[in-house]
């Protein structure tokens, strides 16, 4: 599990197969959820799990920065909420406690560490259909699998489809 405490491991923070960031100011700028967390949540999942950092900047440089959210319990519910709504995710591997605020100076940041599912749970999907909303983590970033990879890996021929 990646750990954030301080400025200086935000600086040094990258986008790779177990860390995503995420802006998650929203449209007032005080904190909301980016729909696009569930593909990486469903990426996650269905690989080796991960760290999800919202309230942060991306720089032109691929560097972050903290931009914070000022209601990141807000984040928290709507994403556990989220977790739990009939056609948003199959499963849900969370606990709250993989849930926590991130306070430095003062402003907040989101961490949410995403368990591997087990192979039971597996695939973890969005959207209600495996077939178009199962993804897998691979370098920095989520992708979507095909619904020959999701068949394959539904029939148990193919386990590997999932896992990198």
């Amino acid at each position: 599990m990646t750990q954030i405490k301080s400025l200086d491991d935000i600086r040094t923070l990258r986008e790779n197969r177990e860390v995503e960031c995420k802006l998650a100011q929203g449209r007032d700028g005080q904190g909301a959820l980016p729909e696009d967390i569930w593909e990486t949540y469903s990426a996650f999942a269905n690989t080796d799990g991960g760290d999800i950092f919202l309230g942060l900047k991306e720089r032109p440089d691929q560097t972050y920065e903290l931009a914070g959210i000022v209601y990141p319990e807000r984040v928290i519910d709507a994403f556990l909420r989220g977790l739990n709504e009939p056609g948003r995710v199959s499963c849900n591997v969370m606990c709250a406690s993989l849930c926590r605020v991130i306070t430095l100076g003062d402003r907040n940041l989101v961490h949410i560490h995403v368990p591997a599912a087990s192979p039971q749970q597996r695939p973890v999907y969005i959207g209600g259909n495996p077939l178009t909303g199962t993804y897998r983590r691979e370098h920095s970033f989520d992708v979507r699998l095909d619904a020959d990879s999701v068949r394959a890996w539904l029939h148990g021929h193919d386990d590997s489809a999932c896992r990198c």
